[in-house]
C-alpha cells in the first residue's frame, strides 16, 4: 500500500527542495541586474522565487554608475532589487555611505539607507540622518528625517548635496556654523544653498534662485 506523506510533511519537502545552496565558490562573481557580485561565502538560491540569499555577504560593483557595495549579508531580487546588511557604499566622487540596511532599487537607479546612516567625503565629516539616498544616475546624496554634520557643523530638516557642482542645498529649519558662515532658520520653506570649493564652503545664499530651487527640490521632497 503506496503511503502519501501527510499535508504538514509535503510542505516540509516541497519547500525544502525549494531552496539550492550553492557552496565554496565563494569568489566567483556572478552578473546580477548590471551589478557585478562577488559573494563571501554560499549562495542560497530559491529555484521558485529566483531570490539568492548571501548570508556571508560580499561585494557588488556597478561599474557603469561607480558605485560599490560591500556587505555583511545580501539578498538578491532578479531584476528588481538587491538588500544589504551591515553595508558600506563608495561612490565615484570618493564619498563613503554607512548603514545598517540598504535597498538598491535597480528600476529606479537608487540606493537608499536607513540605520544608522553616516556619509563622508572631502566636503562633509560624519554627515548623519535617519535615511539617505544616492541617485546612481545622477550622484546626488540626499539626506532627510533631520540633517546633521560635524563639518559644515550644521543642523537641517533635510540635504540634497550635487557632486558634479559642489553645491548643497539644506532646507530648513536649519543651523549652520562654520567658520565665518552663519546662518539659521525657523522656517520649514527656508532653504540654503552651499558652495564649495576643494573642502570649504567658499559661499552660502539663504535666497536661492529659482533654478537652483528646481534643480534641488526634487530630492528634498
Amino acid at each position: 500500500m503506496k503511503r502519501v506523506p501527510s499535508p504538514t510533511l509535503a510542505r516540509v519537502l516541497s519547500a525544502a527542495v525549494t531552496v539550492l545552496t550553492v557552496a565554496a565558490g565563494g569568489t566567483q562573481a556572478v552578473t546580477f541586474g548590471g551589478l557585478n557580485v562577488t559573494p563571501r561565502g554560499p549562495q542560497n538560491l530559491n529555484l521558485e522565487t529566483g531570490a539568492t540569499d548571501l548570508p556571508q555577504g560580499g561585494t557588488a560593483t556597478d561599474s557603469r554608475g561607480g558605485v560599490k557595495l560591500t556587505a555583511a549579508r545580501m539578498q538578491l531580487q532578479p531584476g528588481q532589487q538587491l538588500s544589504a546588511q551591515g553595508a558600506a557604499i563608495t561612490t565615484r566622487q570618493g564619498g563613503t555611505l554607512k548603514a545598517a540596511q540598504v535597498t538598491y532599487d535597480l528600476r529606479a537607479g537608487t540606493v537608499t539607507a536607513t540605520g544608522n546612516v553616516t556619509y563622508n567625503d572631502a566636503r562633509f565629516t560624519a554627515l548623519t540622518a535617519p535615511s539617505m539616498t544616492l541617485n546612481v544616475k545622477t550622484g546626488f546624496v540626499t539626506a532627510r528625517g533631520g540633517v546633521k554634520a560635524s563639518k559644515p557643523a550644521m543642523t537641517g530638516a533635510a540635504l540634497a548635496f550635487d557632486p558634479s557642482t559642489m553645491q548643497a542645498m539644506l532646507s530648513g529649519p536649519y543651523r549652520v556654523n562654520q567658520g565665518t558662515l552663519r546662518a539659521d532658520t525657523d522656517a520649514p520653506a527656508g532653504r540654503l544653498l552651499l558652495v564649495f570649493s576643494a573642502r570649504s564652503v567658499v559661499r552660502a545664499t539663504e535666497d536661492p534662485d529659482s533654478s537652483n530651487r528646481n534643480r534641488f527640490e526634487p530630492y528634498l521632497r
